[in-house]
């Protein structure tokens, strides 16, 4: 693998560097991982850093402008609208990377309609037809990705920082559920009140901690009074991610109950972390999920509350295969599953280009 110059683009209005959100995780740890590998690392980035950042950030609009040493790679963050990576990338002549993690079009169509336009899908349509290369985080997306290019597209699922997780797991006083991150409707989090309720008519009080901030946690909590069950509910509020993730190690069981949606696109950064907590998963069976969780927890049909607290009561009531659970996904995340392993089939999928590239013109030469 040879060293990289890189200039990485984050032109999202909602991804403030440094962030508590999973697509600032997300942007953190390719950067870091990246920047560990030995590479030169420069980020562009629409908004200022909310926290220390593993690599120099520069405005956005500098992209076209700054000397970073001659990049090699631009590699950009799929932002709606945005193609400045792209032009910046053909006008030095070098290669253009684009990370997609959601088909962002169909997404604001459906979540924020007046932030989108036609033109958004024209641009959308050309970058992921023009890219050298498009990483996305899962088969789905790929899937979708692949009807709009003849390039090569690689799948690549999301990492984890190993440094935030405890290297010892807790026993808890009372059985915890745990459900990681920002509550949306879409993560199911709305589910949680009444699966707690589920589980108390199967004899199960376990508490439920709601690692995470914001209005859905407000509505997980007035849903919770609701059927009854708020007294074993606890809410962190927002947290710092490094901070999030440490609670994984007083925790029993991850939860993601993930509503049915077609096609799922998301790779689960929840999902990820728990495994790499070492905790038995349930979780609803839909895209990558399953592959995700192998022997480390539970599948069940998404919307069905009853198979899913059926699944929890299973795992609270066999403690040996809890732990052989948190093993499995333990030994498998950090063997297989950190951001520095994202780097390195980032890499290589980028030497791969410069090989094809290679043979192309040897072969034209003969």
């Amino acid at each position: 693998m040879s060293f990289r110059t890189i200039a990485m683009v984050c032109a999202d209005k909602g991804v403030a560097p440094g962030s508590s959100k999973g697509a600032a995780q997300h942007l953190r740890g390719v950067a870091a991982a990246c920047h560990r590998a030995g590479h030169r690392v420069t980020l562009f980035s629409r908004r200022p850093a909310e926290a220390p950042f593993p690599v120099p950030i520069e405005p956005l609009d500098q992209i076209e402008h700054h000397d970073t040493g001659a990049p090699d790679i631009v590699y950009e963050r799929y932002s709606l609208g945005h193609r400045r990576g792209l032009e910046a990338a053909r006008a030095r002549g070098v290669r253009f990377v684009l990370e997609v993690n959601a088909p962002l079009v169909d997404e604001a169509t459906e979540h924020r309609p007046e932030t989108v336009s036609e033109s958004d899908r024209t641009v959308e349509a050309h970058l992921i037809a023009e890219a050298d290369l498009v990483i996305t985080v899962s088969t789905e997306l790929s899937t979708w990705v692949e009807a709009l290019r003849a390039g090569p597209t690689v799948t690549i699922p999301n990492g984890f920082e190993p440094s935030w997780f405890r290297t010892t797991r807790h026993t808890p006083i009372e059985p915890t559920l745990v459900f990681l991150g920002h509550p949306k409707p879409w993560h199911g989090a709305d589910q949680l009140p009444a699966i707690l309720a589920a589980l108390a008519d199967l004899g199960h009080r376990p508490r439920l901690l709601v690692a995470g901030g914001g209005r859905g946690a407000d509505d997980v909590m007035d849903r919770a009074r609701a059927v009854g069950v708020h007294e074993q509910v606890t809410v962190t509020g927002a947290l710092a991610p490094r901070h999030a993730t440490a609670m994984l190690a007083d925790a029993t069981i991850g939860l993601a109950p993930y509503p049915r949606r077609e096609p799922f696109y998301f790779c689960p950064l929840k999902v990820v972390d728990y495994l790499a907590a070492g905790l038995p998963v349930v979780a609803t069976d839909q895209g990558d999920i399953a592959n995700l969780v192998r022997d480390a927890g539970l599948t069940v049909e998404p919307d069905d509350v009853d198979s899913f607290a059926a699944a929890v009561a299973a795992l609270l009531e066999d403690e040996a295969t809890r732990r052989s659970m948190a093993r499995a996904g333990r030994r498998r995340a950090h063997g297989s599953m950190t951001w520095d392993h994202v780097a390195i089939r980032t890499m290589a999928a980028i030497d791969a280009l410069d090989a094809t590239a290679a043979g192309e013109h040897v072969g034209a030469l003969r």
